[in-house]
């Protein structure tokens, strides 16, 4: 079996590169920061990811296991994406709440807005966009309507939600969010993240352990502020 400190290389080796290629939906959608002080309403997940080894596996075979591994857990920070822009928990056992106590998204009476920051799809996508425009405009003063602002939908609606922003002539960049096809929501937000998530990148001070890779990750999600995003609903 290879040495401990060869394979500490390849697993660092392995975490630099992964980590360096977080989705571009999952680095837009969050801040990525320290949570300030006295940071309420945070949601905190662990991920480990085990990969075998073998006395005989050589340095290419381990440094496969060992990326495979780590997209295991850097995987991680897109699913968890998904589940805060689309209302759904699965890795996170709760959603995160705010100072008023409410998720991300609530509909009922916020802000002083009726709706809050969620709004029901009216079925014309470009008359969607200029309400979610209208929607931010009402629940942030400092939003101007010449700011280039974000959408993240499911993949499928990429495209079309980039021609419907073009019509209605609301400048913002469009990310598709991958693994929810069926997924018909989704969010218009400025270019102030509404959310942060701060991953504790792995440790690897023991990198092997009765024959075992383990790595492992934590990730901690709170929001910054709920005016900053609008939910469009089917």
């Amino acid at each position: 079996m290879l040495q401990d400190e060869v394979i500490q290389e390849i697993l660092t080796r392995a975490m630099e590169v992964q980590f360096a290629r977080i989705r571009p939906a999952v680095r837009h959608f969050f801040t990525h920061q320290i949570p300030p002080e006295g940071q309420i309403g945070s949601v905190t997940i662990h991920k480990w990811a085990i990969s075998a080894i073998n006395d005989g596996d050589n340095r290419l075979v381990v440094a496969h296991l060992a990326t495979m591994a780590v997209k295991d857990v850097v995987a991680v920070a897109a699913q968890i994406t998904g589940e805060i822009l689309f209302r759904r928990t699965h890795l996170l056992p709760y959603q995160p709440s705010w100072e008023d106590g409410l998720p991300l998204f609530e509909e009922g009476e916020r802000f002083g807005t009726r709706g809050g920051n969620v709004i029901k799809s009216g079925g014309c996508l470009m008359g969607d966009v200029s309400k979610a425009a209208a929607r931010l405009a009402q629940l942030d003063e400092e939003y101007a309507s010449d700011e280039r602002l974000q959408l993240f939908c499911a993949k499928p609606l990429e495209k079309e939600l980039i021609r419907a922003a073009a019509k209605a002539r609301v400048p913002c960049r469009v990310f598709g969010v991958y693994n929810h096809k069926a997924e018909r929501s989704w969010v218009l937000m400025r270019d102030e993240s509404a959310c942060s998530m701060l991953i504790g990148r792995p440790n690897f001070d023991l990198p092997v352990k009765a024959s075992k890779i383990i790595v492992g990750a934590k990730f901690q999600v709170w929001i910054n502020d709920p005016r900053y995003a609008v939910c469009v609903t089917p």
